[in-house]
């Protein structure tokens, strides 16, 4: 067995509440030897955007806001009182820190608190706060707006940031929320005037009375304003705003290498890359061309699972995640240009101010996310490698020895082997399907890729690497292509042309296409979705029996969008059936380990490892215990298991073998086949 981790690096974000000022060192010999290694940084929660907006350069000590010292100004830890820390003291943890070669890294948010704590920056430049359409005047920054005189917030902020990094020694900044995007969707935030006025001048979109006439706060007027933009001028205003966030981050992460300075930022509130942009205005494309060092992707799913609001916690929502990952590490690897941009995704593992805790209240989700998470891949030349560079522990404050001791034991398995094949279908993706599901969304209300992803990796799907189209000759066995009616005819063909396996298709019927080996389809109606398969077929086509679809108002355009990221859009209904037997159709297709007794309750990801050792994790969907019964399609010599549950010996039977799974959880073995008959 090759238990050697695999390259990734560590990082951990924490507030200054998780070191000691009392301490010779501020404690941070304290924190690395409870943690048990080095990691490659450290993003240090400042909270407050005054912290950058209100720097003055001083020799004095001065003791810093409490807002500074723990996030929204918190009391106390679960090892500690917030403590008052100095500008000085805080200059010498980063030197400690860079003494034993860990990075620092800036993280504030954009809250105003009113002058809760000391007199801010904010509070002199209310015009710098965001407009929202339902609420008016927030008490949140937009760091796109442009100040009372004219001038742009981020020309007064960038000098800032590079000012204060460069006096308490930063290495890099850390975009959190409300740098991009911002703290709410383009339907909803921002609706000001000023925000109007930016996207009238970029774009010139001629604009009704309702959307052009002056607002202010009034939160009628925003509202038809807001309708009238997302009616009328859906695309200009995705695409200004795009644009405009790009003109943020390029001048931004110009003017921090320049210093020496390195910049990451977050996903847009874990959104996949479509989604991303439609909802927010990002277009995760364009900030990796214009730069960015890595993106910290929020992947949440752990913190979700305990959240109580409708649909936060939905049984997909794990699948949701791991396949945003998927995409992004597949959408960004031409756009960042040769430069590989890092992906290093969120370590969802406690939160004091948003009272979650994953690590303490839900340990077996967060197991099953590390491993997952550290396990999907992207076909490049040479095989597989992994997705994701890293994490980011979210938040590393609060924990002892025995928590990190929890956490070591289990990256060490998550990024451990040598995978040199995913069992399963490979996704194939091309960067046109972006744009194209924005027109198509807007006008059908169809599923998107990253929807029709995570359903069938719900259902089962051994879906767990992606490859782009251009590189097909890079990849052998299976491929699934999803939403197949929007790629450009040329790359339709090359797709067809695939001979290295089996070729899945899901989407709507081409006219012209040639026919397929196998074929079926949803049975909801216009638009309904079909199941293609070219270089396969199976004994029994699935039939799905026609059914009652829910049906979308007559006027699409006119609909409401959701509010938090939790919350999905409203599609076109896709038959469960339908989506179950696609599921089936690419199990059975690729020949993966198959799930055969409990495949209602346990998802499965296989690959083969070095010695031809396959290495299979099993994922409990359910609160309760599980004991599915896998098929591998050969003789079984033996079953090890690698995590730490269960403890007894695995006995197969000829070709399948069971094994129990936690709660929630996952339990991961190495299987050694017999000699091939």
């Amino acid at each position: 067995m090759n238990h050697a981790e695999r390259a990734h690096e560590r990082w951990i974000w924490t507030e200054l509440i998780g070191f000691d000022n009392r301490q010779a060192d501020l404690g941070v010999g304290e924190y690395l030897e409870a943690a048990g290694f080095t990691p490659a940084g450290i993003c240090l929660m400042l909270t407050s955007p005054d912290f950058v907006l209100s720097h003055q350069s001083v020799a004095d000590e001065v003791t810093l806001p409490a807002d500074f010292c723990s996030r929204d100004g918190h009391e106390r830890n679960p090892h500690r009182a917030r403590q008052a820390w100095t500008n000085h003291q805080l200059r010498r943890l980063i030197s400690e820190l860079h003494e034993r070669g860990v990075e620092a890294y800036l993280t504030v948010f954009t809250r105003f608190y009113g002058d809760r704590y000391h007199r801010e920056w904010l509070g002199d430049h209310p015009e710098a706060c965001m407009v929202f359409r339902h609420r008016g005047w927030a008490s949140a920054l937009n760091c796109l707006s442009r100040l009372s005189d004219g001038s742009f917030f981020q020309d007064y902020f960038i000098p800032k940031l590079v000012e204060v990094m460069e006096h308490y020694g930063f290495d890099g900044w850390h975009g959190a929320d409300g740098w991009g995007p911002l703290n709410g969707p383009i339907y909803e935030v921002d609706m000001s005037d000023d925000m109007v006025a930016q996207f009238a001048e970029t774009t010139g979109c001629p604009l009704a009375d309702a959307a052009a006439r002056p607002c202010g706060h009034d939160t009628k007027l925003l509202e038809a304003r807001a309708r009238w933009l997302w009616r009328h001028a859906r695309h200009e205003w995705i695409e200004f705003y795009a644009h405009r966030w790009t003109r943020f981050w390029r001048p931004a992460l110009d003017a921090l290498h320049s210093a020496g300075k390195a910049a990451v930022i977050n996903s847009a509130w874990g959104r996949a890359p479509w989604e991303a942009l439609y909802r927010y205005g990002i277009d995760y494309r364009r900030i990796v061309e214009a730069g960015v060092d890595g993106i910290v992707v929020e992947t949440v799913a752990a913190g979700l699972s305990m959240d109580p609001r409708p649909y936060a916690a939905d049984v997909t929502r794990h699948a949701d995640f791991l396949s945003m990952l998927m995409l992004m590490r597949e959408g960004l690897t031409r756009a960042a240009r040769g430069r590989r941009a890092k992906l290093i995704f969120l370590h969802n593992t406690h939160d004091t101010v948003e009272e979650w805790d994953a690590i303490r209240h839900n340990p077996t989700v967060l197991e099953k996310e590390i491993y997952s998470l550290a396990n999907v891949f992207r076909t490049e030349e040479g095989g597989l490698r992994p997705c994701a560079d890293g994490f980011l522990v979210c938040l590393g404050d609060g924990l002892d020895e025995g928590h990190w001791s929890w956490l070591r034991d289990r990256w060490r398995l998550a990024f451990s082997g040598s995978p040199r094949r995913a069992l399963g279908a490979t996704l194939v993706w091309s960067d046109t399907l972006i744009d194209a599901q924005i027109a198509d969304f807007t006008t059908t209300r169809s599923w998107t890729v990253h929807r029709l992803l995570f359903h069938l990796m719900t259902d089962g799907a051994p879906v767990q690497a992606t490859a782009d189209l251009r590189d097909l000759d890079q990849v052998s066995g299976p491929i699934l292509v999803l939403n197949h009616h929007l790629l450009p005819g040329e790359e339709l063909e090359a797709l067809l042309s695939y001979d290295g396996g089996p070729v899945i298709l899901i989407g709507r019927e081409v006219a012209g296409a040639p026919p397929a080996d196998m074929r079926f389809q949803d049975a909801g109606g216009p638009m309904s979705l079909t199941c293609l398969a070219y270089g396969a077929t199976m004994e029994q086509v699935p039939e799905i029996e026609p059914w009652d679809a829910p049906q979308l108002p007559a006027e699409v355009m006119d609909m409401d969008e959701p509010q938090g990221y939790w919350d999905h859009f409203t599609f076109r209904a896709v038959s469960p059936d339908f989506v179950r037997a696609c599921a089936d159709t690419i199990a059975a297709i690729s020949g993966a380990p198959r799930v055969i007794e409990e495949a209602d309750h346990v998802l499965i990801m296989a690959t083969e490892e070095a010695g031809g050792r396959l290495r299979i994790a099993l994922k409990n969907q359910t609160r309760f215990y599980a004991r599915p019964r896998v098929e591998v399609g050969r003789e079984i010599d033996a079953v090890d298991i690698l995590t730490e549950y269960p403890s007894l010996l695995v006995r197969p039977e000829g070709s399948t073998f069971s094994v129990r799974v936690p709660p929630n959880g996952i339990t991961v073995v190495e299987v050694e086949l017999g000699p091939e008959v």
